[in-house]
């Protein structure tokens, strides 16, 4: 089982968005178990089960009663997370964890330490750039000790809403000056990825058309998919294109 978080210093980065929109792809289209366990305050994954995805759930089981989530969600608090991977019963193939969207406090910094790899969404805001890279170095210092004592941790910053501006260039000239870890792949800033569901992958031919999306958002999410699964060695078990 890997454990990966999602853990940024700013609110608007996308983080919960970026957790739901590879959750859903990792699990319909790479057929892995996936588990995502939502410890941010906002609850925003949860909230978007019970209050949209309910609703469409039972009218799929109308017309399929075997119809089902594709990946399992789970409301805890951070202190509960070393029960849950502790647990042999939670025989996941990966788990994703949103934190708190702050980088303060030992909860999340022990939270963090349990995970194989941290991703941090990557915005090109010149104002949060430093302070991206402050909570980076951070992660650098976490995997150098975890490196001592043979422990896995990777961390990979991830750009999101991205638009192909100067700034995103500089963002990423920035980040590969300091020596640290970055995706190649990215997501862009387009509508579609605000519709991310827990039901449907936004790569669903059908579901990208009804939220108004294209093949470029398919191609985008695979990408980081595939670079994901690459990094962190993570079990093909079927691809859908």
């Amino acid at each position: 089982m890997k454990i990966i978080s999602f853990a940024t210093q700013k609110g608007g980065s996308g983080k919960s968005t970026l957790t739901l929109v590879l959750a859903a792809a990792l699990a319909i289209d790479y057929k892995l178990k996936v588990a995502v366990l939502d410890c941010d305050y906002q609850q925003s994954i949860v909230k978007t089960r019970v209050q949209i995805d309910e609703e469409s759930l039972q009218l799929l089981k109308e017309s399929n009663p075997d119809a089902t989530y594709p990946f399992d969600i789970f409301s805890i608090d951070l202190n509960g997370i070393f029960d849950f991977v502790d647990n042999p019963e939670n025989d996941y193939d990966l788990v994703f964890i949103d934190v708190p969207g702050r980088a303060d406090g030992d909860d999340v910094f022990n939270a963090l330490t349990a995970c194989d790899a941290v991703i941090v969404p990557l915005v090109a805001d010149y104002l949060d750039r430093a302070s991206t890279a402050e909570f980076m170095h951070i992660l650098q210092t976490i995997k150098t000790e975890a490196d001592k004592a043979e422990i896995p941790f990777e961390y990979f910053g991830i750009s999101t809403k991205r638009s192909n501006n100067k700034e995103e260039q500089e963002m990423d000239d920035y980040v590969d000056a300091l020596g640290l870890a970055r995706f190649k792949s990215s997501l862009s800033y387009r509508a579609a990825y605000k519709r991310a569901s827990t039901l449907y992958s936004l790569t669903t031919p059908a579901y990208l058309r009804y939220v108004g999306g294209d093949k470029n958002v398919s191609e985008e999410i695979h990408a980081v998919c595939n670079e994901l699964i690459e990094r962190m060695e993570l079990p093909i078990k079927s691809v859908t294109e």
